[in-house]
């Protein structure tokens, strides 16, 4: 895996999240795509690997990430006066094949790539609502992010909830209403949203898995799926990080 050293264009601190933008004239990510960023200059073994990050936006030569800082590998992409190394965009995401109206789904503090994801449904023609859970505890500017990145997003505040996962999707409603339902969020939410769907409408569901190669050597970022009836395994980075909801054997 080769990593490019990339021009920061910026970096936004939205509570303990922050927007990171760097110039790419590279291959276009596609939505639910990842890269591998580490920073450039960092002396020392620790963090030993980049980090997967989501494509959260592409716009001319601008590629955005946005993150939690929540360690050291984090923090460090988070300083102001790191370079940055990414990778090219990596994995497979969101097939947008078909037609509307869809459901993008973010659960928790996992709303990265579907930014990027309603561009495109734009950009497309799609008819598509969007719905962002506002969990409990997160930072006002991190909500005021969403209000203002997501103008016609519904925000579903989920503290006091017993269930938040539940909670979203009560308030996205009749799920046999969409063609498709895109899911990112904890694996709470994956794990409800896949459930929900089953034998209504077909979902897509963004996995966070933890990498190591980047390029399906090491098998660590393998997640169980079933395929003609047989439990397997497939990698995340190179045949994900997009799964249909049918195929992941939870």
């Amino acid at each position: 895996m080769k990593l490019h050293p990339v021009e920061v264009l910026g970096r936004e601190e939205h509570g303990r999240h922050v927007l990171l933008r760097y110039r790419w004239t590279g291959e276009a990510p596609r939505p639910g795509q990842f890269v591998m960023a580490r920073p450039q200059n960092h002396a020392g073994l620790d963090p030993f690997l980049p980090r997967p990050l989501f494509a959260h936006d592409h716009e001319g030569e601008t590629v955005s990430l946005l993150f939690e800082v929540r360690g050291r590998g984090t923090a460090l992409l988070a300083g102001e006066d790191a370079g940055l190394l990414v990778s090219a965009p990596l994995g497979r995401g969101f097939g947008t094949e078909g037609s509307g109206p869809v459901a993008l789904i973010g659960g928790g503090v996992w709303v990265s790539p579907l930014k990027l994801l309603s561009r495109r449904l734009k950009g497309s023609g799609v008819g598509h609502d969007v719905y962002l859970e506002v969990p409990e505890g997160a930072p006002e500017a991190y909500a005021e992010f969403l209000r203002t990145r997501y103008e016609s997003a519904a925000l579903i505040e989920t503290g006091g909830a017993s269930d938040p996962p539940r909670a979203v999707l009560d308030r996205v409603g009749e799920l046999s209403g969409y063609a498709t339902l895109y899911v990112s969020g904890t694996a709470e939410t994956l794990q409800a949203a896949k459930h929900a769907a089953e034998g209504v409408v077909s979902a897509q569901l963004a996995l966070r898995e933890r990498m190591a190669c980047a390029n399906g050597s090491c098998y660590g970022c393998a997640v169980p799926v079933w395929e003609a009836g047989e439990k397997t395994y497939r990698r995340a980075c190179v045949e994900g990080p997009v799964f249909r909801a049918e195929a992941l054997a939870w």
